[in-house]
Order: structure tokens, then C-alpha cells, then sequence
């Protein structure tokens, strides 16, 4: 590729923010009991639970009926309150050193940051509302419920595109799913999986280094 990186773009839980990995771990943040598993773990439950997170995060569904939808998702397991205590409960924290790699990118000339995100009203409100500062240093916000899309779809993508007026290897793009990765490659932007478990921030660095990048 010989198209300098113009915007570097990020997903966010498991790239930029800590997320938490499973219900179990939220409800234990939330302090809400982990009951029936057996019961959420029917395929006819869960695959309700899948369609309502879709609805939701762009923006085919209000807060409250998300709540009280998913709860009769659970077999009657949770009540809307606890559903929203745990939905409240699932960002957790930056990763170490993200804003400032966040910060560095942003004082390169030439370059802009931005962020596409699958997410939600909810999430979304807390993320941009100062708990997570490397999330407020990004310049450019995308995110699922505002656009209507999600990704993989390629629509999510060109809408990147279009706002920033950039195309193919100009875009370097971070993701911790694979599905979405290839939908960016697919796009011709550069894209790099990143391991949540490990250290986003250092593996972002490096992998920006070797596309030209001086992160």
C-alpha cells in the first residue's frame, strides 16, 4: 500500500475501554445475583436476547423497552431494573496508556482519529460523559445507534468514508472481533485485530509503527 494513514480509527470496548467478557461479570459488577443459567441458556432465549441487542444498538428501540424486552428475554430470571443495572455495569475502565497514545496520534500532522462503534443510547451516554477519557480524546465519534448500522455491515464502513472523505489504506482500523476486521480489509483499509486480553495500547503502537505511523 502506498496510501499515507490519514485517520486512524478504533473500536472501543476491547480496543480503547475494558469491557466486561460475559452477563456473569457484570451481574457480579452490578451486584445483581446470577440466577437460572440454565434457563438463559435455551437456544430459543438466547437468540431472542441476540435480535433485541441488534434492534438496540441501532437505535430501533428506547432504553426502556430494551430493559423490560431483554428481561422477558431471560425467562423472567431478571427484572428491567436489574437488566439495566447490568447493562450499566459492562464498560469498566480505559486501558492502560490508551489516551495517551490517543493524544500522541492526535498531534501528528496530517491525521485524525475517529472511532466506530457497535453500541448503544445507553453505553453511549457514559461513554462520551467523562469516565473514560481516552474515549473523549478521540476527534471523530461514529457509533451504531446514531448511524442506524452496525458493523460488519459495509454501510457502517462507507459512512466512515464519507464523513472523514477518506478511502482504502488511508484508514487504519482497530478491532478486537475478526468478522469486523474482515469487513474493514474488504474495504481495502488497512485493519489489525487487536487481543483484548493483552495490552491494546501496546500492540496498536506497534502495529501503526510498521504502516508508517509513528505512534
Amino acid at each position: 500500500m502506498t496510501d499515507a494513514v490519514r485517520v486512524v480509527c478504533f473500536d472501543l470496548g476491547g480496543v480503547v475501554v475494558r469491557i466486561c467478557r460475559s452477563w456473569e461479570e457484570a451481574c457480579a459488577g452490578a451486584g445483581v445475583p446470577v440466577r437460572a443459567p440454565e434457563r438463559l441458556a435455551r437456544p430459543d432465549l438466547a437468540e431472542r436476547r441476540r435480535a433485541l441487542v441488534r434492534r438496540y444498538e441501532t437505535g430501533g428501540m428506547s432504553c426502556a423497552e430494551y430493559w423490560a424486552a431483554l428481561a422477558g428475554a431471560t425467562g423472567g430470571a431478571y427484572t428491567p431494573e436489574e437488566v439495566e443495572r447490568v447493562h450499566l455495569a459492562w464498560i469498566l475502565e480505559d486501558y492502560p496508556q490508551m489516551e495517551a497514545l490517543i493524544e500522541r496520534l492526535n498531534r501528528l500532522p496530517g491525521l485524525r482519529t475517529a472511532c466506530l462503534s457497535n453500541t448503544n443510547h445507553a453505553h453511549w451516554v457514559s461513554l462520551v460523559g467523562g469516565r473514560f477519557p481516552a474515549v473523549g480524546r478521540i476527534a471523530h465519534h461514529i457509533a451504531s445507534h446514531a448511524i442506524g448500522v452496525a458493523k460488519p455491515h459495509e454501510e457502517a464502513y462507507a459512512i466512515v468514508e464519507r464523513a472523514l472523505g477518506v478511502r482504502g489504506p488511508e484508514v487504519a482500523y482497530f478491532d478486537d472481533l475478526q468478522e469486523n476486521i474482515d469487513a474493514a480489509l474488504a474495504r481495502g483499509w488497512r485493519a489489525a485485530r487487536v487481543d483484548h486480553d493483552a495490552d491494546p495500547a501496546a500492540q496498536i503502537g506497534s502495529v501503526l509503527r510498521e504502516w508508517g505511523v509513528p505512534a
